[in-house]
């Protein structure tokens, strides 16, 4: 079985939305290897030696005996255009670090900047993030996600966006889109659905 990956981010010292990251490993650890108990990210990150300015990326590489956490600088690469592509196999419900499914789907992406998985016609994901869409002033996200992202998680808990089915003749209903992850968060670029081909 591939080893999980936990990607955080490590802002100017500060590591965010850990609460949500630690819901994520306990769940991947209870349903692969039957591990119970919680997970303390704060106390292990903590006791690490960090970076305390700039933007990083805390990568944890992890299974059920053993753990191995790099900090790798991080700069946005901006997504503005979408390939929509098909695969009504591919499974991703936990962060796995073996992603050759999504690599042979992202060699479909043409001249986009990355892809959208479509699964027995309903939108999931893109090759790395969540994916919302906005309607007035409203925002949704596919119910039927490939992986329950840290961040989308914690939307949908505070409320700021709502999760229901989307079919992928749903995305006229819809002006703009963004994607979501842990390293982005909800502060990213707007584009327009348009650009989803």
């Amino acid at each position: 079985m591939s080893r999980l990956i936990e990607s955080i981010k490590l802002l100017d010292g500060r590591f965010h939305n850990l609460k949500f990251h630690e819901q994520r490993m306990a769940r991947s650890l209870r349903e692969l290897f039957r591990e119970e108990g919680q997970i303390n990210l704060s106390s292990i990150l903590e006791s690490l030696d960090y970076p305390k300015s700039g933007l990083y990326k805390c990568r944890i590489l992890y299974d059920n005996t053993t753990r191995h956490t790099e900090f790798i600088p991080y700069t946005m690469k901006p997504i503005s255009s979408l390939k929509v592509v098909a695969s009504d196999t591919i499974l991703y419900d936990h962060k796995y670090s073996d992603r050759n499914s999504i690599n042979r789907l992202m060699l479909q992406k043409d001249e986009c900047d990355d892809i959208l998985i479509v699964k027995d016609g309903l939108i999931t994901d893109s090759s790395y993030a969540n994916i919302v869409f906005k309607s007035g002033i409203s925002w949704y996200t596919p119910d039927e996600c490939l992986l329950k992202g840290t961040i989308r998680e914690s939307l949908l808990e505070a409320g700021l966006i709502e999760a229901q089915p989307i079919k992928i003749t749903d995305l006229r209903k819809f002006e703009k889109f963004k994607l979501i992850n842990a390293m982005l968060g909800f502060d990213g670029a707007e584009c327009d659905i348009s650009n989803i081909l």
